[in-house]
């Protein structure tokens, strides 16, 4: 019998279940809708449209980067319980769309392959399932990265050279340190000003020379938990980020960019 998508998009409102599975169900029934929703129901795939108002929070982040440190690309996928997100199934989903990113761009993300197979997985586990973000970085320089064994915590770093040692420890570093901005030339004027208005004030009743250098000296500490450059690099901390950059990788090694992710940010309005 033939299945047109009239059909397919009827039985999909009704049930939330993919639309390969809708196209099967129909095929087995013969046609028949009732019969169909009954299939599907059987094999767990109308169990979705009753998950939709449920949060999915947990999940796997996953990260690739090309050979050449040219392009990479960062997924999340949520689910709604960690017992879930450890399983080889949701495991291997992650990794499959992930892929499928990576080589055909952002925009694999809302396809009906990629749908259609977060559909089938989620069917099978009875959670809802998401793919709460998707990143591809392409850049001039070179790309290093950096994935938690947790697969909570990624990070990927863009150097103004080739240096692959130093883009996997800076990454490290990005994951592990959570900096806010790159640089004292990334920080908010606005930022700034409020910092030495609140330690001024811890030293009111200093001479105003003595103050301005007191003031000085809280914000370079300041900057020390603000900006990548200036954090502790975390093997030798007594020496900065960019100090540890600069000596492994030659005085014109810049770190251009850099980017977090870790599980669960995008549900609070990233």
């Amino acid at each position: 019998m033939n299945i047109d998508s009239r059909m397919v998009k009827q039985i999909r409102d009704r049930t939330g279940a993919g639309i390969m599975a809708c196209k099967k169900a129909l095929q087995e029934a013969e046609g028949d809708f009732e019969q169909a929703v009954e299939i599907l129901r059987k094999e767990g795939q109308a169990k979705i449209a009753k998950r939709e108002g449920r949060q999915a929070r947990e999940g796997l982040i996953r990260m690739a980067v090309a050979p050449d440190g040219k392009k990479a690309a960062l997924i999340e996928l949520n689910c709604e319980t960690d017992f879930v997100a450890r399983t080889d199934d949701f495991a291997a989903l992650a990794d499959w769309v992930l892929g499928e990113v990576m080589a055909r761009g952002d925009q694999a993300a809302g396809s009906p392959e990629v749908e259609e197979k977060i559909r089938e997985v989620a069917g099978k586990t009875g959670e809802k399932m998401e793919l709460s973000r998707v990143l591809v970085w392409e850049k001039s320089g070179f790309i290093g990265g950096y994935l938690h064994f947790n697969s909570r915590v990624a990070a990927l770093v863009e150097l103004s050279e080739n240096v692959p040692s130093v883009a996997r420890e800076v990454s490290m570093q990005v994951a592990v340190s959570a900096p806010e901005y790159l640089s004292e030339a990334d920080v908010p004027e606005q930022v700034k000003a409020k910092e030495k208005e609140i330690a001024a004030a811890q030293f009111a009743d200093k001479p105003e020379a003595v103050r301005d250098k007191i003031v000085e000296g809280k914000w370079r500490k300041r900057l020390t938990e603000l900006c990548l450059l200036d954090f502790p690099y975390m093997r030798e901390d007594e020496i900065s980020v960019g100090e540890f950059v600069r000596r492994e990788g030659g005085p014109d090694l810049e770190i251009a960019d850099y980017v977090r992710w870790q599980l669960g940010e995008s549900g609070d309005g990233e």
